[in-house]
C-alpha cells in the first residue's frame, strides 16, 4: 500500500493522540536550542539527555505564567502532551509547565522547614522599623547590583543616613555560612536597621535564603531586619523570619527611609495649615475678647451711670420738648380765645361809638322796655350818663 507523506503524518498523529501514555506526561531533561519568539510569545527549545532529544514548544498563554526563566543547559522537568507536527513530519512535546529538576524535592524540604520554624514561633515576631534610621547595615554582595540600587535610592531619599556594608556570599555552597557570619558582625554594630538580600535569580541561586541557619541568624538579630531577596512571586524562609519583607532591594531601600523631599513638603504644608488654624483661633479669640470687653464695660457701674445719665438727659429732653409743645399749644389756644373774647368784648364795641343802656341794672333790649319818666343809665366807652326818658318810640 502506498500512502502520501501527509497521510503517513496523519496516521502517526492519530496513533500518538490515541495513546493515553502520551497525555499529561512529565519528561526530565536539559534545555538546549532555547528560542523564545518575542513577536508571538511562544517558546521553542529542545529537551535532551545523554540518549536522545525531542523538540518542545510552549505557547504564549502558558509561557506568560512561568515562574522560572528557562535557559540553555538548565535541567528541568516539563509537563505536557506528546504530539506530531504534520507539516514538519516530527513529533514534539506541547509543554504546559516547566520546573527546575529537583524543584519538587526542594519544595517538600521547604515546606517541612517552614512548618518547623513556624511552630517554634520564628515567624510571629515582627518588630517595628525605625521611622528615621541614622545608620543602616547592608548585608549583600559588594559587587552586586543590589548594593548600588540600595545606595542610590537611600542617597536620593535620605542622604544623611550612613550605610555600613558587610559583604557576604549570596549564592553557592558557602553562601549560608557567609550570610550567618555577616549577621553576627552586623549585630555588633550600632546600626538601627539591617537590609539583607540580593537581586533576582533562579530558585537555585536563591537557595541560600532557605537555609535553616540563615533563618535562625535573621531571627537572632538584635537589630530589626528587612529581607530584600529579589523575587516578587515566591517567598524564602528568610522572608518569613525577617521583620519586614520587600520584593526587591530597591523596594527595601524605599521602605527603610522616608523621602526627605516629600517629608519637607508635608511639613511645610502642615506648617501652613497650623499657621492658618492658629490665625483663625487668634481672630476668634480677639473677637471674643472684644465682645467680652464690651459686655464688661456695658455692665460696669461707671457705664451704668453714664447710661442712666444718658437716659435721664433723653427723658429730660423729651419732657422739655413736650412741655414746649404744650405751652405753644396753650399759647395758640389762649391767643385764639383772647381774639374771640376781644371780638365779643362790649367795651370794644363802645370804643367804636356804641353805648349800652341800662334800666334798673338790666340792659335794655327794646324800646318797649322803658316808659316816659323811667330813669336810665347809658354806658359809654369812657363813662356813664344818667338820664330820664322823655319819650320812647319803637321802629315800625
Amino acid at each position: 500500500m502506498t500512502v502520501t507523506v501527509g497521510q503517513l503524518s496523519g496516521k502517526i498523529l492519530s496513533m500518538i493522540r490515541g495513546e493515553k501514555t502520551f497525555e499529561d506526561i512529565c519528561v526530565k531533561g536539559e534545555i538546549s536550542n532555547y528560542s523564545p519568539n518575542a513577536r508571538s510569545g511562544h517558546i521553542y527549545f529542545t529537551l535532551k539527555d545523554e540518549r536522545a532529544a525531542i523538540r518542545a514548544v510552549m505557547f504564549r498563554g502558558n509561557a506568560s505564567r512561568l515562574k522560572i526563566k528557562p535557559e540553555d543547559g538548565m535541567a528541568v522537568v516539563v509537563r505536557g502532551n506528546v504530539s506530531c507536527y504534520e507539516a514538519g513530519g516530527y513529533y514534539q512535546i506541547i509543554v504546559a509547565d516547566i520546573t527546575e529538576d529537583g524543584a519538587g524535592e526542594q519544595a517538600v524540604e521547604f515546606e517541612k522547614l517552614k512548618a518547623k520554624l513556624e511552630a517554634e514561633g520564628l515567624f510571629s515576631r515582627k518588630r517595628p522599623l525605625p521611622k528615621m534610621p541614622e545608620r543602616i547595615c547592608v548585608i549583600t554582595s559588594e559587587s552586586g547590583a543590589a548594593l548600588q540600587d540600595i545606595l542610590n535610592i537611600i542617597g536620593r531619599r535620605c542622604p544623611q543616613v550612613k550605610i555600613l556594608l558587610i559583604p557576604a556570599m549570596m549564592q553557592g555552597q558557602t553562601a549560608p555560612e557567609s550570610i550567618v557570619s555577616a549577621f553576627e558582625k552586623a549585630g555588633k554594630t550600632n546600626a538601627d536597621l539591617i537590609i539583607f538580600g540580593r537581586g533576582g535569580g533562579s530558585a537555585e541561586d536563591l537557595s541560600a535564603f532557605n537555609a535553616e541557619s540563615v533563618a535562625r541568624a535573621v531571627y537572632a538579630s538584635p537589630i530589626p531586619t528587612i529581607s530584600a531577596v529579589g523575587h516578587e512571586i515566591d517567598f524564602t524562609i528568610a522572608d518569613f523570619t525577617a521583620d519586614m519583607r520587600a520584593p526587591t532591594p530597591s523596594a527595601a531601600a524605599e521602605i527603610a527611609v522616608p523621602d526627605m523631599r516629600a517629608l519637607v513638603d508635608t511639613l511645610e504644608a502642615k506648617k501652613r495649615s497650623i499657621g492658618i488654624s492658629l490665625q483663625r483661633i487668634i481672630d476668634n479669640k480677639t473677637v471674643a475678647v472684644r465682645l467680652a470687653g464690651s459686655e464688661i464695660r456695658a455692665k460696669s457701674p461707671g457705664q451704668r451711670l453714664k447710661n442712666d445719665e444718658q437716659r435721664l438727659i433723653s427723658v429730660t429732653d423729651k419732657i422739655h420738648s413736650r412741655m414746649k409743645t404744650l405751652i405753644n399749644e396753650r399759647e395758640r389756644s389762649f391767643a385764639h380765645t383772647a381774639a374771640v373774647i376781644e371780638a365779643l368784648n362790649p367795651l370794644a364795641v363802645l370804643m367804636r361809638g356804641y353805648s349800652i343802656t341800662y334800666r334798673e341794672g338790666k340792659a335794655l333790649m327794646s324800646a318797649e322796655d322803658v316808659s316816659k319818666g323811667d330813669k336810665i343809665r347809658i354806658k359809654l366807652s369812657d363813662g356813664v350818663v344818667d338820664a330820664v326818658v322823655e319819650s320812647s318810640e319803637k321802629d315800625s
